[in-house]
C-alpha cells in the first residue's frame, strides 16, 4: 500500500491528510501500530484524545515529534 492508500501518517517523510472516514483510519492503524495517539474533535465539538501510551513523557515526545514535522512543512494534501 502507498501512503495515500493506507491513510497512515508517516512522520519519517511527509504527513498525509485524508478525507477517509474515521473507522477506516482506525482499522488500518490497528493493523500497523503498537502504540497510538488519536486526537480529534467529538460530535459535540470537544477536543479529545485516545491513546495506548501510558507514560506522559513519551506521550509528549510523540506529540512534539508530530508538531515539528508539521512545522517543517511535512504535509501534503490528497490529490
Amino acid at each position: 500500500m502507498s501512503d495515500k492508500e493506507d491513510n497512515v501518517v508517516y512522520l519519517k517523510n511527509r504527513v498525509s491528510r485524508s478525507t477517509d472516514p474515521v473507522p477506516k483510519v482506525c482499522e488500518v492503524a490497528s493493523e500497523i501500530f503498537e502504540e497510538i495517539i488519536i486526537l480529534g474533535q467529538n460530535k459535540e465539538g470537544q477536543v479529545q484524545m485516545v491513546t495506548t501510551v501510558h507514560d506522559p513523557a513519551e506521550l509528549l515526545w510523540y506529540m512534539e515529534a508530530a508538531r515539528f514535522g508539521i512545522m517543517l512543512g511535512a504535509t501534503e494534501d490528497d490529490e
